[in-house]
């Protein structure tokens, strides 16, 4: 959970709002053993011969971190493979004095925001995107279409192929993938001492 699902977490708080300065977590699993996999399967679909042998689950099914972010923000990160609903369920909720914002990966083409009590319609308000959002533009003719997945792997891409023939880095960067896997490390060391773990700074070193 940690390193497979929360790292996306770890990066988009990053991302969004500031880098992890120190975390503690816990992890639980729930189901003790599984059916051996059986063949091929694609990402988290892949699963095991119900009559097969069964052995023992290595990996915890539920984490739970919570979090201290540079500038003082404070963060939770949770995760379940097992909870029945969500089908693909990937959320961000900044809160702030001034307004919040939420977003789902189910929903991906929206995005909720509130400007706070001073706003005349005081609430969320659903934005859809359209021309105005980043590439939008070069795939739909209007607003409100949405983009697939495979557009934004499409965009993910001219953006590393334009970071390396200009030198400039437009898209996320191996350093950012770095620190994700730094909060990972501190979250997994923590949720085995039950202890607040630091997490390396961006251009630090690890052991120092």
């Amino acid at each position: 959970m940690l390193g497979d699902l929360l790292s996306h977490g770890f990066d988009l708080a990053q991302y969004v709002v500031a880098s992890v300065r120190e975390v503690t977590a816990l992890t639980e699993t729930f189901i003790g053993s599984r059916p051996a996999p059986v063949g091929g399967g694609v990402g988290h679909q892949a699963h095991g011969d119900l009559d097969g042998d069964l052995l023992p689950v290595e990996n915890e099914d539920y984490a739970a971190v919570l979090a201290r972010l540079d500038g003082g923000a404070v963060a939770t990160f949770e995760s379940s493979r097992v909870a029945v609903g969500p089908r693909c369920g990937y959320g961000i909720e900044v809160f702030g004095s001034l307004g919040s914002a939420r977003w789902d990966f189910e929903r991906m083409n929206e995005l909720e925001v509130c400007l706070g009590p001073g706003d005349a319609g005081y609430g969320f308000t659903r934005v859809l995107t359209d021309g105005a959002h980043g590439e939008f533009g070069r795939f739909n003719p209007g607003g409100g279409m949405g983009l697939s997945f495979e557009d934004l792997k499409v965009i993910e891409g001219a953006q590393f192929v334009t970071s390396v023939l200009t030198g400039e880095q437009l898209a996320p960067s191996v350093a950012d993938g770095l620190q994700a896997a730094r909060v990972a490390a501190a979250a997994e060391a923590s949720a085995v001492d039950g202890l607040w773990h630091s997490v390396v700074p961006r251009g630090g070193v690890e052991g120092r």
